[in-house]
């Protein structure tokens, strides 16, 4: 019987042994290799800026053709505008947006889209030359270099300022600067 059990032993820790020294070279499973750590917050502020100029290009593409007037389908009213655009931008940024871009009819009594030229907008194939300064854990700056926009030799940095908000991240400012 003793001798039964120290056999026993003896193959179940020749076993753990030969499983330890060959583990190395048994190819893990995608499971135990990677860890779900999550994404970081400057991916998660880089999708939220996208939805946001998502959100503003929805605001002014999405209108209704009325007596040689565009008017939103998400903001018939300032502040109907502005709550609509504050989802993606700050507030004092989503009312200066609607301010500069919009009027109100007073004859029809509702805000329309002026027609001219609006905000550069940053789709998800602007990305990859897109750089990303993280200021602390609350802001996340991302710029882009653009050069022969309006002459062959210009240059300039659209800077796009992500603030988090609580719960989401927003777009707190924007600029373009002549380098």
């Amino acid at each position: 019987m003793p001798y039964k059990k120290t056999l026993i032993l003896s193959l179940i820790s020749a076993a753990l042994c030969l499983a330890f020294v060959f583990s190395s070279f048994i190819p893990a499973s995608p499971s135990t290799c990677i860890t779900d750590a999550g994404p970081s917050p400057e991916e998660i502020a880089l999708e939220a800026m996208v939805k946001s100029f998502k959100l503003y290009h929805s605001f002014f593409n999405d209108f209704d053709y009325q007596q040689g007037y565009q008017l939103s389908r998400h903001g018939i009213t300032r502040e109907a505008a502005i709550e609509y655009l504050s989802l993606g931008f700050e507030t004092e940024l989503a009312t200066a947006i609607i301010d500069e871009y919009t009027w109100i009819i007073p004859e029809r009594g509702c805000l329309a889209i002026k027609p001219c030229d609006g905000l550069p907008i940053l789709h998800e194939g602007d990305l990859p030359p897109l750089t990303c300064n993280r200021i602390n854990d609350r802001n996340i700056v991302f710029s882009e270099e653009f050069t022969g926009c309006y002459s062959p030799n210009d240059r300039y940095v659209y800077r796009v300022e992500m603030k988090y908000y609580g719960n989401r991240w927003k777009i707190s400012a924007l600029s373009l600067d002549k380098q």
